[in-house]
């Protein structure tokens, strides 16, 4: 799914870089043609001027009127008196100009300048500049002069741009794609993380409620064909009952987690009469399961918090629940609260055999387990998963740590005043 997404995204990203950037390099191209035609045409006229004023001055040489060519790259087409200049006829320039361009010509007021594009007996085209010239006695008619250029050239410097225009159109499509392509990349991988985290939740949560539900589904079945054991089969399936049921709050949490639906209640709470009245609320189950609860306060009062009590109890029950689980018999379990800095530090220590180091961040993943639980049905791999984000929504944050002689410590540290 990702992999298709990503190549989607990539083309469509190409797709619209082609087109904005085809756009841009056609103004460019289009702009930079303009001027190559403006710079042609401004040549030619500019030769005409100036061989209208040498006519104007009467010092006209054949050897001026080649120089003149050869440095404006043209061909000139002068007339005396109606007859054209032995030189028009020795550069070949009289072979080009036929009887309508001459008519063209002719039609120009005095004076004036006229541009014309025309193709000449030899099948080119030409580029024509021609100016009515104004003769010194009034009563002849004006004398036409025409500069010529071929047409090829200009052709040529514009087939050079338009093959430049694409060169830079294909090569920059291809550095957008490449670009699209990782930027696609780099935007899709917190969606292909998420959805394989997602996949990862969805087959774990399949796996953790077929069990209970086998086991639900086979006692009462058996307790249908044994009447005799059918109040033993009952609790069996009950507990199983009420197994899926903690398991189902557990995934409801960390659903509502994921879609960002889960809200806090927040108050101004006293963390040591918050851990007092937590301490005393577990010195029942604790003495029953043979673990003595202490707990440790500092002397001076920890400041107030703002926090939602449900979820903090919810955390700190999580934290102790797995202490009691994890300590043999016998085994004491700590609670205490500290001021650090501007935080207050909650932790409960037990006596266990520790969390190894390569385990201290993944048993906070969701269905994660460590090594002495791996077979322990109580244990689904989510309390601490849901224990850490309770954490976060507190802008908090939760860890452990080895106990010093063994055993582990989790820590819960809150911002004060939040």
């Amino acid at each position: 799914m990702i992999p298709a997404l990503r190549r989607r995204l990539t083309g469509l990203y190409a797709l619209l870089s082609a087109l904005v950037l085809a756009a841009a390099l056609a103004a460019g191209g289009m702009l930079e043609a303009r001027a190559l035609c403006r710079a042609d045409e401004e040549s030619l006229l500019q030769a005409l001027e100036t061989l209208a004023a040498r006519v104007n001055s009467g010092a006209l040489a054949d050897s001026w009127l080649a120089e003149l060519e050869q440095t404006y790259d043209c061909r000139f087409y002068l007339e005396d008196n109606g007859v054209p200049l032995a030189y028009t006829r020795q550069n070949g320039t009289g072979d080009l100009v036929a009887g309508d361009l001459l008519a063209r010509c002719a039609a120009l007021p005095a004076g004036q300048t006229g541009r014309f594009t025309f193709t000449g007996p030899d099948g080119r085209q030409y580029r024509c500049a021609a100016l009515a010239l104004v003769p010194a006695n009034l009563r002849q008619p004006a004398r036409p002069l025409l500069a010529l250029r071929s047409a090829a050239p200009l052709r040529r410097q514009l087939a050079e741009v338009a093959v430049k225009y694409s060169l830079l159109w294909a090569g920059g499509v291809a550095l957008l794609a490449a670009a699209g392509a990782l930027l696609a990349r780099i935007a899709l991988k917190p969606t292909g993380e998420a959805l394989r985290r997602q996949n990862e939740f969805v087959a774990a949560a399949s796996h953790e409620l077929r069990s209970p539900l086998t086991v639900i589904k086979s006692s009462l079945q058996a307790a249908a064909d044994e009447p005799a054991r059918q109040d033993r089969l009952l609790a069996i399936a009950r507990a199983e009952t009420d197994r899926m049921q903690r398991l189902t709050e557990e995934l409801l949490f960390l659903a509502g987690q994921d879609a960002h639906g889960l809200t806090l209640r927040p108050e101004t709470l006293e963390p040591d009469t918050l851990l007092l009245e937590f301490w005393e609320a577990w010195q029942a189950p604790a003495r029953q399961s043979g673990h003595p609860l202490t707990l440790n306060l500092p002397d001076d009062p920890l400041p107030s918090l703002r926090a939602d009590r449900q979820r903090l109890e919810q955390l700190l029950g999580i934290l102790l629940h797995n202490a009691l689980d994890y300590t043999p018999a016998g085994g004491g379990i700590e609670l205490a609260a500290c001021r650090r800095g501007k935080a207050v530090r909650f932790s409960v220590r037990d006596h266990g055999p520790g969390v190894p180091d390569r385990d201290k961040d993944r048993i906070f993943r969701r269905f994660a387990r460590g090594e002495s639980s791996r077979t322990g049905k109580e244990h689904f791999g989510l309390g601490l998963s849901i224990a850490r984000q309770i954490a976060l929504l507190h802008k908090g944050k939760l860890w452990v740590e080895d106990a010093p002689g063994g055993g582990a410590v989790f820590y819960l540290e809150l911002p004060v005043g939040r």
